[in-house]
C-alpha cells in the first residue's frame, strides 16, 4: 500500500505503480493493483494536485476540502473526512483523564488565565485603553490543588498563575519569529511594568518562544533583554508541544495546518502571524470563520 502526504505525489506515483503492477505493459491507472491513498494535510485550502480521481481513498480534514475533492471529480465513496493526523500527545486531555470531576478541573485550569481580563483584548488587538493590574486569584485551596495548567507550568519550569502566550513558527521556526517575539515581548513588558522602580517587581506576563530548528532565532532571542514586566522562556526544538500548548493561554503562529489543529484541540486561541502563499493561505479564513 502507498500513502501520499504531499500534493505533488499523486499523478506520477500512480502511473509508476500502474507500470510496475503490469510488469511494464502500461501506465493506465486501470492496471494498478497496489492500494493507493492520499492524506491531505492542508486544512482550509489545498492545491488541486492533492486530488486525483485515480486514488482508492482520499482522506480530507474539513468540509472545505471535501468540496474541493468533489470539484476534482473524486467520488463520495473515495472520500473519507477524518480530520488531520496529530501527534499522540494531543489524543486526549490528561487534566480530565485523571480528575474525578472534569468540570472542577476545567474551571481551575481557566483561573490562571482570568487573572488579567485585559490581556486578551490587548494581545488580540481589541480594547486597548488604560493598563489593567492583574487581580489576585480568589480560588480556594481545593481548586488550586486541581489547577492542571499551573501544575503543568511548574513541570515545564514556567511561572504559574500569570497570563502566558506561546510563540511558534513551525518545526523550522519560520514566519519572522524573531521580529514577532521582540515586538510582542516589548508590548507585554510595557503593559506589565507598573512604572515603580523595584528590584523585587515580578513579571505580570509570560511569553514562551519555541524556535524549532532555527538556531539563529534561538541564539538571538536568548540574548535579548526583555525587561521586568514579562518573563520570557526561549526554547529550540521540543517534542512536548502538547504540554506547552496546554500550559498557555494563547498562541501566536504562522498558519500551519498542524499547529492550528493542535491548538484547537487544546482550546488555545490562535493569532495568525503569517502564511505561506498558496499552501497556507486558505487556513486564514478557516481559523477566522471557525472562531479559533
Amino acid at each position: 500500500m502507498v500513502v501520499s502526504v504531499h500534493p505533488l505525489c499523486q499523478d506520477l506515483p500512480l502511473k509508476i505503480l500502474s507500470y510496475l503492477d503490469s510488469n511494464g505493459q502500461t501506465r493506465a491507472t486501470t492496471a494498478r493493483t497496489t492500494p493507493f491513498a492520499t492524506v491531505v494535510t492542508d486544512l482550509g485550502g489545498a492545491h488541486p494536485t492533492w486530488f486525483n480521481p485515480g486514488v482508492d481513498k482520499c482522506f480530507v480534514p474539513s468540509d472545505a476540502l471535501y468540496q474541493k475533492a468533489r470539484d476534482r471529480k473524486i467520488t463520495p465513496e473515495q472520500i473519507i473526512q477524518y480530520g488531520l493526523p496529530i501527534r499522540k500527545g494531543f489524543w486526549s486531555d490528561p487534566s480530565t483523564a485523571s480528575s474525578p470531576s472534569s468540570t472542577t478541573t476545567t474551571t481551575a485550569a481557566a483561573a490562571s488565565s482570568n487573572n488579567n481580563p485585559g490581556f486578551f483584548e490587548r494581545l488580540f488587538g481589541g480594547g486597548g485603553g488604560a493598563k489593567q493590574t492583574p487581580q489576585k486569584s480568589s480560588s480556594s485551596p481545593t481548586v488550586a490543588k486541581v489547577n492542571a495548567k499551573d501544575a503543568l507550568r511548574a513541570e515545564l519550569g514556567l511561572k504559574p498563575s500569570i497570563p502566558t502566550v506561546l510563540v511558534v513558527g513551525g518545526g523550522d521556526g519560520m514566519g519572522g519569529i524573531i521580529e514577532q517575539a521582540k515586538s510582542l515581548g516589548s508590548k507585554l513588558n510595557a503593559d506589565g511594568t507598573s512604572g515603580e522602580s523595584s528590584e523585587e517587581e515580578e513579571a505580570l506576563y509570560q511569553m514562551v518562544v519555541i524556535c524549532g530548528k532555527n538556531e539563529k532565532a534561538q541564539s538571538t532571542l536568548s540574548s535579548q533583554e526583555w525587561g521586568s514586566g514579562v518573563s520570557v522562556e526561549i526554547k529550540g526544538f521540543v517534542n512536548n508541544m502538547d504540554e506547552y500548548m496546554r500550559a498557555s493561554d494563547a498562541i501566536v503562529t504562522k498558519a500551519g495546518p498542524g499547529t492550528i489543529a493542535e491548538a484547537s484541540i487544546c482550546g488555545l486561541p490562535c493569532m495568525l502571524s503569517s502564511f505561506l502563499p498558496g499552501q497556507e493561505e486558505g487556513n486564514v479564513p478557516y481559523v477566522e470563520d471557525s472562531g479559533f
